[in-house]
């Protein structure tokens, strides 16, 4: 089965690349928007970042020490006057 795909309002720098790419690859423009697709749908997609900001201890022992007992008792706010002993 074939389609047919136009890709309307390109912009120039846009369209300039792609046949330079194109004629650095040795491929019509077509040719190299097809590559370009096929790769960008079949790549498998990257995995999610696992990568998290550290949190000193000072911070994990003070959410440790509200944790389970805050509920219903004001919002953060108010849990962080607390903690820095504003209250």
């Amino acid at each position: 089965m074939t389609t047919t795909l136009t890709i309307r309002n390109l912009q120039e720098p846009v369209k300039q690349k792609l046949r330079m790419q194109a004629a650095s690859n040795g491929r019509s423009m077509e040719a190299e928007a097809r590559e370009i697709l096929t790769l960008a749908v079949t790549r498998p997609a990257p995995a999610p970042s696992t990568v998290q900001a550290p949190v000193s201890e000072a911070a994990k022992n003070a959410i440790s020490s509200v944790r389970g007992i805050w509920k219903g008792r004001g919002n953060t706010d108010d849990m962080m006057r607390e903690l820095r002993g504003e209250d």
